[in-house]
């Protein structure tokens, strides 16, 4: 992504998921959430995570 011109990456996990630690691990900072809080259509939150390259 890098040599690609991209100088940021974003991915996104649901807070409920193990998986935020891991991108944690590799550097990527919390930077935010979205909630759906529809009936019917309720999810945990998802975390948004960023990471500089």
């Amino acid at each position: 992504m890098k040599s690609m011109g991209f100088g940021m990456l974003m991915t996104s996990t649901q807070v409920d998921e193990n998986t935020q630690h891991f991108y944690r691990k590799l550097g990527y900072q919390d930077s935010g959430g979205l909630i759906i809080n529809i009936p019917g259509y309720e999810q945990p939150m998802e975390l948004l995570l960023v990471k500089k390259i």
